[in-house]
């Protein structure tokens, strides 16, 4: 018990000095999944450029190209989610998006190599709309992909590529790439799954098998380049194009759900903090009536106050009103410079109602005692580990004291473990020396808690009826 409170009070201490000191850690297991593995479906990657070797189109199925939402099944497996597929609306069309059940056996003692634990794909649930929501006219009507004779391609309301709609995603009303950017995960208590995406940015609501339950839910304010009313109305956004919601979280009552975009809002009187990029926030939805409601707090990531290049990977979380969240820049391999997993807690804010953190993790400097990662590229010592990656997009809490962390791999562009090799998807789990839920960013005082709420969020300008549009 000792031990645990220095090691506690020694993290907090590091922490309000400014240092770069890390919660003691170490790596736990390691796996990944071939970045060469399809699963069966129709002919995808029609418009992809091709990159590291990788020639598309993809006849053989679709790539998974990394995850960008983790969840902890309980049974030893995960609930994982791609995202819209290829980076972009322009290229995604022809993308059924949808969420993989999963199995790791990953490797837990060094043996000298630096060859992971294999991860396997147990099942794939698409994302549908077969309950019609999306043309009946009520809410947020959207022209989706299973809509149209020919896949769209390009962006905005993109054009006509000429090429036909595979009949399963007709018949199916599955949802594609173009539809929706997937980005973000959390099961609610009765199974089903909340998912933030980015082209709205919207939160979505699945069942379990993954057909959507209700309108899709816009940000009262927040609307990106690919939002069809922005499309409608060019110039319009308020937030910058794949910038959306690519973290949410549940709190552990999963009678709140957090929505934390990647990046502050282009105009300047919308952010939490004019002037300044770093603080972007977490808006509070309740669960029972899939409404905002209107209370927020704020997050100040690494980086400038301005042309801030920081962005928030995931967030999950750990126990009470403490979340866990990624904070990464947007680069790979020896380019990579932060790459970091921070603790905070809704009740611990500094005098400016921004959140305090803890720097748990630096992802490009993990204990690694057993040599668990071998020989990697760019790492020399053999007890340390790297995660080199651009887009390290999920962290799950497993235990206790353990989190687990993967990557979306933006196949086929990244190559940040071997140079001029995409990248296969990779997930380890790093064991912390004291639970999470013991962990605080600052010392509690007999004034601390919730910060006051932001000003209520403005009336919803995103719900209005688009007309459907001819394809």
């Amino acid at each position: 018990m000792l031990r645990r409170i220095a090691l506690i009070a020694s993290a907090m201490t590091f922490f309000a000095q400014g240092a770069l000191a890390q919660v003691p850690h170490r790596l736990t297991g390691w796996a990944s999944q071939s970045s060469t593995l399809r699963t069966p479906g129709p002919v995808s990657g029609s418009f992809v450029t091709p990159n590291l070797g990788i020639v598309p189109p993809f006849v053989d199925g679709q790539p998974i190209p990394g995850w960008s939402g983790l969840l902890d099944n309980g049974d030893g497996t995960f609930t994982a989610l791609p995202d819209n597929g290829y980076g972009s609306k322009a290229n995604s069309s022809d993308y059924i998006i949808g969420v993989y059940t999963t199995e790791a056996s990953l490797k837990t003692i060094g043996d000298g190599s630096n060859v992971p634990g294999n991860i396997e794909n147990l099942a794939f649930s698409p994302f549908n709309d077969s309950l019609g929501l999306l043309n009946n006219g009520q809410g947020i009507d959207l022209l989706i992909t299973a809509d149209l004779p020919t896949y769209r391609s390009g962006n905005g309301f993109g054009v006509d590529s000429g090429i036909p709609v595979d009949p399963r995603i007709t018949l199916e009303r599955l949802l594609t790439g173009h539809d929706f950017d997937v980005e973000s995960i959390a099961r609610a208590a009765d199974g089903s799954l909340w998912v933030g995406e980015e082209f709205g940015p919207y939160l979505l609501h699945f069942d379990a098998d993954g057909t959507l339950l209700e309108e899709p839910i816009p940000h009262p304010f927040l609307q990106s380049p690919s939002n069809p009313l922005v499309i409608a109305q060019p110039g319009t956004e308020t937030q910058a194009a794949s910038r959306g919601f690519e973290s949410i979280a549940l709190n552990e009552a999963k009678d709140k759900l957090y929505a934390v975009p990647e990046a502050a809002p282009l105009n300047d009187v919308l952010r939490a903090v004019p002037g300044d990029e770093r603080v972007v926030e977490l808006f509070e939805l309740d669960v029972a009536t899939s409404s905002y409601t209107g209370v927020t707090f704020k997050y100040q990531k690494d980086g400038d106050a301005v042309d801030n290049a920081i962005v928030i990977g995931d967030i999950t979380n750990v126990g009470g009103n403490k979340f866990v969240l990624i904070e990464r820049d947007g680069f790979f391999g020896p380019a990579a410079r932060l790459k970091r997993l921070y603790l905070i807690d809704l009740g611990v804010a500094n005098e400016a109602g921004i959140l305090e953190k803890l720097l748990l993790v630096d992802l490009l400097d993990i204990d690694d005692p057993d040599d668990i990662g071998g020989e990697l590229e760019g790492v020399v010592e053999p007890d340390r580990f790297s995660f080199p990656f651009n887009s390290i997009e999920s962290v799950v809490q497993l235990g206790d004291n353990t989190l687990g962390v993967a990557i979306d791999t933006n196949f086929p562009g990244d190559a940040g473990r071997r140079a001029g090799v995409p990248d296969d998807t990779e997930l380890i789990t790093i064991e912390l020396e004291v639970p999470l839920a013991s962990l605080s960013p600052a010392p509690l005082s007999p004034d601390a808690g919730v910060p006051p709420p932001a000003e209520p969020l403005a009336p919803d300008a995103g719900t209005a009826q688009l007309p459907p549009l001819a394809p």
